[in-house]
Order: C-alpha cells, then sequence, then structure tokens
C-alpha cells in the first residue's frame, strides 16, 4: 500500500507523520518550529521527509501550511507567524526530493478532513475554525471548500474584535488572533501570574483569580468572533479545533456565551468541535493530495 509523508506545519511546531491512504498513521513525530528570519525551515522539511524516506516506500508529500497559499503552483501567500514561507514558491523550494507535492492551508485542511471522516461529513455548508498561535478558518460552502481570492477566505483572526481611533495599529491590538487565540490566553495568563505557563497548565488553575479573569477575558473574544462569523455565513455547523477545543467545557462556555450575544444564534448553526482535534490539519492534507492526485 502506498505511503506519504504528511506535514502540518505550525507557528510553534511541525506535526509530521506517515500515512496511508486510510488515512492511518504508520509512524509520527514533531519538531519545534525553526525560529524565523534564517530560512532553516525548507532545510527541516526535508530532514523530515529525508529521514521516512530512508524507512518507508513514500509516495508524495502532503502539506498544512499556515496563511494563504495557492494550490497550483505551491505559492505562499502570507504564512502568519511562520515569515520565513511568505512569498515562497513551496513546491520549488522541496523539488530536490523528486516527489508529488501538494500544500493546502491548514484551516483548509482541518476543515476537508471533517468533511471527508469528520463530524461534518453530512453537510452541505459548514465553518471550521482553529485555535492555537492564531486564528484559523475554512469555509465549505455549497458543497466544495471556498478559497476566495489569494487563498485568503477564512483568515479569520485578521478580524478586529474592536476598534479606536488608531486604526493603523487595530489589528495589532484588537485581532481576533490577538485576542482569541490560544497563544494570546497563554500569554495573558504568563504576564499575569509572572511565569510561563501552558495551555494544560492553566485549565488546572482556574481557581486563581488572575486565571480566572484571563480565561473570562479569552472566552469573550472567542465567542464574539465566532457569533460574527455565524451571523456572516449562517452554516449549518460551526466546528472548533486545535488543542483547546479538547477541554470538557470549552464547547459549553462558547455556547452560553452565544446565548448572551445573541439566543437565536444557536438556532442558525450547531456549534461542536472538530472530530479530529490536533490530527485535523493531518487528515486534510493528506485528502487534499489524494483528491489533486486523482487518487481518490
Amino acid at each position: 500500500m502506498a505511503q506519504y509523508v504528511v506535514i502540518d506545519i505550525g507557528g510553534t511546531t511541525i506535526k509530521h507523520a506517515v500515512m496511508n491512504h486510510e488515512a492511518e498513521c504508520l509512524k509520527s513525530g514533531s519538531i519545534t518550529t525553526p525560529k524565523q528570519g534564517e530560512k532553516q525551515i525548507f532545510n527541516s522539511l526535508l530532514d523530515i521527509i529525508n529521514s521516512y524516506q530512508k524507512s518507508f516506500m513514500i509516495r508524495g508529500v502532503a502539506l498544512s501550511v499556515p496563511g494563504a497559499v495557492n494550490p497550483e503552483n505551491g505559492y505562499v501567500y502570507f504564512a502568519g507567524a511562520v515569515t520565513d514561507l511568505t512569498g515562497r514558491y513551496l513546491k520549488k523550494e522541496l523539488s530536490t526530493l523528486h516527489l508529488p507535492i501538494e500544500l493546502e492551508n491548514d484551516a483548509n485542511c482541518a476543515t476537508l478532513a471533517e468533511k471527508w471522516r469528520g463530524n461534518a461529513t453530512e453537510c452541505e455548508s459548514f465553518i471550521c475554525i482553529t485555535a492555537g498561535t492564531g486564528i484559523g478558518g475554512g469555509i465549505f460552502i455549497n458543497g466544495d471548500l471556498y478559497r476566495g481570492r489569494k487563498g485568503m477566505a477564512g483568515e479569520f483572526g485578521l478580524m478586529s474584535l474592536l476598534f479606536d481611533e488608531q486604526l493603523e495599529t487595530a489589528l495589532d491590538r484588537f485581532s481576533f488572533s490577538n485576542m482569541g487565540s490560544t497563544r494570546a490566553l497563554v500569554e495573558d495568563v504568563s504576564n499575569g501570574l509572572d511565569q510561563k505557563v501552558s495551555g494544560e497548565e492553566i485549565f488546572l488553575l482556574q481557581d486563581n483569580i488572575t486565571v480566572n479573569a484571563s480565561l473570562n477575558k479569552f472566552y469573550n473574544a472567542f465567542t464574539s468572533g465566532c457569533t460574527n462569523i455565524i451571523h456572516a455565513l449562517a452554516p449549518e455547523k460551526l466546528l472548533i479545533g486545535g488543542g483547546i477545543s479538547s477541554q470538557p467545557e470549552f464547547i459549553n462556555e462558547i455556547k452560553k456565551r452565544m446565548e448572551k450575544i445573541r439566543k437565536e444564534t444557536l438556532d442558525i448553526t450547531e456549534v461542536s468541535s472538530c472530530y479530529f482535534k490536533n490530527d485535523a490539519g493531518k487528515v486534510g492534507a493528506l485528502y487534499h493530495f489524494l483528491k489533486r492526485q486523482k487518487i481518490i
């Protein structure tokens, strides 16, 4: 059975695996995303793929990439926190491998995973939001993925949740990504406690007044962003992915706050978590590869 290297590039970590065409994981791992500005990320990707080729018969490479991409030629218009990818032709950068390479936006990959084998298999129109280093999103409308011009559709993290007279810096201060991402929550709690904490630790410290205040601010920002999206697109489902979505109380907190904003919101759209959690990007990248290569 053919095997494929699947890589999910994130602002903090690069997750990788070898999968077959049924999305069964044969081996996996992760590395820290290289510091940006030195172009080391291309060497890291080549090292990952080359190491798998020593043990597996690799037939292609599927990439989940942050930001806006052109799946046809591999050009990355915008890559969020992974700035070394911006303005580069990723397929060309990896051409020395002499393997078929396909790439798609990370949130689009999560969206495709949910449509393929997740919680949206029966949906014709749904939205997928991923919360991590930033906020990403995928839009599936009328039976197909909607990418928009330059692949920018679904960049929900660039929405401004607040504004003031300093519009030039509004996105730096008030964007969905800078107010409602897991990174923003971790930074806020770490600053408040004057010590570095992880996302998992935050939910063990909820009785702390400082932590509770940060969580409340985070939930309000995240809920406001999601409510705006529902009112703009009215999808059948809004699916939320990323590590934080696996917290037992997370979805219920979002729903409770949505009802405070406007009760009818939840009559329009069902809100739930993604089926694939942190593996969504990899599964969706594989599905995108298999479709583009006409294997399925």
